[in-house]
């Protein structure tokens, strides 16, 4: 869960907090969770949202702090372009890609229909595609 929390938001201890948290909730809640079948992704998605929320009170960095040197490999050109995503792809591609959960598991994670799911993937596809291919042409 860490890893995907972090793919998601590209901050260490943003990450740890997120995860720590999501466990502490559970454990409060433990006695409702501990037969659920859906308790891991509810644990999930309880990370991710903390961890937006994290994100959203940070102050915005400057425009000049975002520079990307020349020599970014495609691996960091990959994961910028992640986080350049909506919200609700970027979750998609973490849970699908980096926790390797099923459709039907994402979804259930996310709160959503198996197809949104698809269709989010679907879209996340074509425009890391295109940020690829542009990171690639700058280079």
């Amino acid at each position: 869960m860490f890893r995907a929390v972090w793919a998601l938001c590209g901050d260490r201890g943003v990450a740890e907090d997120a995860t720590q948290e999501a466990f502490a909730r559970a454990l409060e809640r433990w006695r409702r969770l501990r037969d659920r079948p859906w308790a891991g992704a509810w644990v999930t998605t309880t990370a991710m949202n903390f961890a937006r929320r994290a994100l959203r009170r940070r102050p915005k960095p400057s425009t000049t702090a975002r520079e990307d040197p020349a020599d970014l490999d495609a691996s960091i050109d990959l994961w910028r372009g992640i986080r350049g995503l909506p919200v609700r792809q970027q979750e998609a591609v973490v849970l699908y890609y980096v926790l390797d959960l099923p459709v039907a598991d994402v979804a259930q994670a996310m709160g959503c229909e198996q197809g949104t799911v698809k269709a989010h993937l679907a879209r996340a596809r074509g425009a890391l595609r295109v940020a690829m291919e542009e990171a690639r042409d700058d280079r």
